[in-house]
């Protein structure tokens, strides 16, 4: 029988370990393409805040749009900062502790703001973009994006895939919204934001060498014992089940032809002036 403590203690450990699994991955993103939505509307000298930054890829890229301007990467993570200080540096980059719904900032400290994939793990997101809100300068930029597990197209389909699929938005939703792609533009109106722009883009698996590394890969997810302890405290699916899932992704990954398509949401805007 598992006892609430030993629930908490497993709810922890899956955290723990998701967040060190996609950690390489967020290194390997850049603004030139997850920031390219953005990076229209910042020029040279803005101070600029990258919430919750990792391990500082894309704030680097950030950092560079808006030189000689001072960037600061924030995150709670002090193993993410560590790698974003040890892998990017410039005169106009620093990296420092914090979180996005207490900002350690004055007021109106920045002209620009960014966030990506933060506001899918905030119980309070909009509490999180009153803070960006307040540390913005009037006329300041605001850039948001993020997933949203409601918009993911694979084939050919299986019933462990659709199962898969269900059950990585039930998987996050211990913490966060996993559906909170498609409120961006929402979220930011209700803060008070004006000129409001949202849309979205589609990454893509497609080709075997592709299909065959995104198959093992989630195959591994799927498989590890962290995942599984969690996914069975919480009633969300059984061994049986996960195994079917492991076997369909390796399957899929092998298939030609096969492809997998799922959203990423984005949205600007401005602090009124």
């Amino acid at each position: 029988m598992t006892t609430e403590n030993d629930a908490a203690q497993i709810e922890r450990n899956y955290f723990a370990w998701l967040g060190k699994r996609h950690r390489p991955a967020h290194g390997r993103r850049t603004a030139e393409r997850h920031a390219a939505f953005f990076l229209p509307l910042l020029t040279a000298g803005m101070a600029l805040l990258d919430i919750g930054c990792g391990p500082g890829s894309i704030t680097a890229g950030l950092a560079r749009a808006v030189a000689p301007g001072q960037s600061i990467g924030l995150d709670p993570d002090a193993d993410a900062l560590a790698t974003a200080r040890t892998s990017h540096d410039g005169a106009n980059l620093a990296f420092r502790g914090g979180r996005a719904e207490e900002l350690p900032f004055a007021d109106a400290s920045f002209d620009a703001v960014f966030a990506h994939a933060v506001l899918q793990h905030l119980d309070h997101p909009a509490q999180a973009l009153r803070e960006a809100s307040r540390v913005l300068r009037p006329g300041g930029v605001i850039g948001i994006a993020d997933a949203d597990f409601g918009g993911s197209i694979i084939g050919p389909a299986s019933e462990p895939l659709e199962k898969a699929i269900t059950l990585m938005a039930s998987l996050r939703r211990g913490r966060g919204d996993p559906f909170v792609g498609s409120k961006l533009g929402w979220l930011l109106s209700t803060a008070g934001f004006v000129d409001v722009q949202a849309g979205a883009r589609a990454d893509l698996d497609s080709g075997l060498p592709t299909t065959a590394f995104t198959g093992a890969a989630q195959a591994a997810y799927f498989g590890a014992p962290e995942l599984k302890a969690y996914a069975a405290t919480n009633g969300l699916a059984t061994e049986a089940e996960l195994d079917a899932i492991c076997e369909a992704w390796e399957a899929w990954g092998r298939t030609p032809g096969a492809i997998w398509a799922r959203f990423w949401c984005y949205a600007t805007a401005r602090r009124p002036r």
